[in-house]
């Protein structure tokens, strides 16, 4: 026996949500054998947009009967049936927080007529209810009322139950070890099996094919699957849930290379689901170059994808606090080092920031002997540390690394244990450029912490 049914509500929240309205058309597999549908006064007000989209009043409902008064006979039509619904979640779950708040339990098999749409009518370029029944050319009277809804519902199931000769689609559904019902109305129990149980990370594709969330996991199949087996009744829940058309993957090896991969693909495609991490701060960098007159110069700026600066800092008032210093122990200029206004000298204002007699506009000092000081003071620094963090790669044969040079964090990539890497720059040729952001260099300052350093040289190697 199949319990057909619809619900109107006062909101798309069933946690925060009442029912105003609910049909059941109780079906044998080949009629409907019963029927029940009644308005219900959700105590509380109807907001004038849902009063618009359904036409139920709040008049209307006043002298309706509460859900606790129509509980009885819901338990009864339902108690041997399948609980079927278009997007079967969002009924399900109203009816049942409805009866939770009454402190009783209620639990029934579902079916959603959406995913046996999807398996048994494929090609559609909506799966809603209004859209798919125009396109099938079943007629949808009253559209937004329960009665209405569970109607049309009810000749798009047997339409899906003659397609379904042998109901094989329907058992597999019913199945509590398929877990069919838990799953995004768009998206198969194939399409997550065939996700690996591997450390990688995870995407969720929208109708119009963009990133919608992004997440890692150490599994990623165990993963993917919690986010469809959790609570979907809120309103935010239900709408992501819904979204949901598509899951793709790409394996890291190791959770180091995850959390990286993570970090650059959200503020890639800075997805609307997701959080955390969508803020791009760029490392602030100190860029070094030669102006037309041969002096050496310095320049403070956000530090870009392929940028080499000098050194990096987390943020401008480090790099100027670095730059100060250095400037003050090796009689820099301030302006040449970026640290006057445009168009100042040293000693020029009220205040003298610069502490000792500036030689290039004061004195006159020639490039060849102030380039010599610059160079050791920004050129020569220890603090321009270069360093390979190696990891577990994707198979047994390759290993994960990320590179960091002269402080700026480049990116991350996969090596075969048998590649033989004779410089620097052939490993580059292996790397998958990435932000230096504040976010990209906790990870890997965190992740350093932990490593052991295994080779020392101008190349520091680390293994996590």
């Amino acid at each position: 026996m199949y319990a057909i049914i619809d619900i109107e509500t006062t909101g798309g929240s069933a946690k925060w949500h009442k029912i105003t309205e609910i049909c059941i058309l109780l079906h044998d597999g080949n009629s409907v054998v019963d029927r029940y549908s009644t308005l219900v006064n959700p105590e509380r007000s109807i907001p004038p947009s849902i009063t618009l989209l359904t036409g139920i009043t709040n008049e209307m409902v006043a002298t309706a009967p509460v859900f606790a008064e129509v509980a009885d006979t819901i338990q009864e039509l339902t108690k041997d049936a399948v609980f079927v619904a278009h997007n079967v979640n969002f009924d399900y779950g109203f009816v049942k927080q409805e009866f939770e708040a009454l402190g009783i339990r209620f639990q029934r098999k579902k079916m959603c007529t959406v995913r046996l749409s999807r398996k048994l009518l494929p090609g559609h370029r909506s799966y809603s209810l209004g859209n798919l029944c125009q396109s099938l050319g079943i007629v949808v009277q009253d559209r937004h009322r329960a009665f209405g809804d569970a109607t049309a519902t009810t000749v798009l199931f047997e339409r899906l139950l003659r397609l379904d000769e042998g109901k094989a689609m329907l058992q597999h559904a019913l199945n509590p070890r398929s877990k069919e019902a838990t799953l995004p109305p768009h998206v198969s129990r194939e399409l997550l099996d065939a996700i690996p149980e591997e450390t990688g990370v995870y995407f969720f594709y929208d109708q119009k094919g963009k990133v919608m969330y992004v997440g890692k996991a150490q599994n990623l199949r165990h993963r993917v699957a919690e986010h469809f087996s959790g609570n979907t009744h809120t309103k935010e829940r239900q709408r992501f849930h819904e979204s949901i058309c598509d899951v793709r993957y790409e394996l890291a090896g190791s959770e180091f290379i995850a959390l990286l991969m993570e970090n650059e693909a959200i503020k890639k495609y800075y997805p609307r689901y997701n959080k955390s991490n969508k803020t791009f701060q760029l490392n602030v960098g100190l860029y070094t170059y030669e102006d037309q007159n041969g002096y050496l110069r310095l320049s403070i700026a956000q530090a870009g994808k392929r940028d080499k600066p000098v050194l990096t800092f987390a943020n401008q008032t480090e790099a100027i606090t670095h730059a100060l210093l250095r400037v003050n122990k090796y009689s820099l200029c301030l302006r040449l080092c970026s640290l006057l206004a445009k168009g100042q000298y040293c000693g020029q204002g009220k205040e003298e920031v610069h502490t000792h007699f500036c030689p290039v506009c004061h004195g006159g000092e020639t490039p060849e002997v102030y380039n010599q000081r610059f160079s050791e003071a920004f050129l020569g620094s220890r603090s321009e540390r270069s360093y390979v963090i190696k990891t577990k790669g994707r198979t047994l044969d390759e290993d994960g690394f990320a590179y960091v040079e002269k402080g700026k964090f480049l990116g991350y990539g996969f090596l075969s244990k048998d590649q033989t890497i004779l410089s620097i720059e052939e490993l580059k040729g292996f790397l998958i450029a990435c932000y230096d952001t504040t976010d990209s260099q906790s990870i890997v300052q965190s992740q350093l912490k932990k490593s052991r350093l295994v080779q020392r040289g101008d190349i520091e190697i680390y293994q996590a």
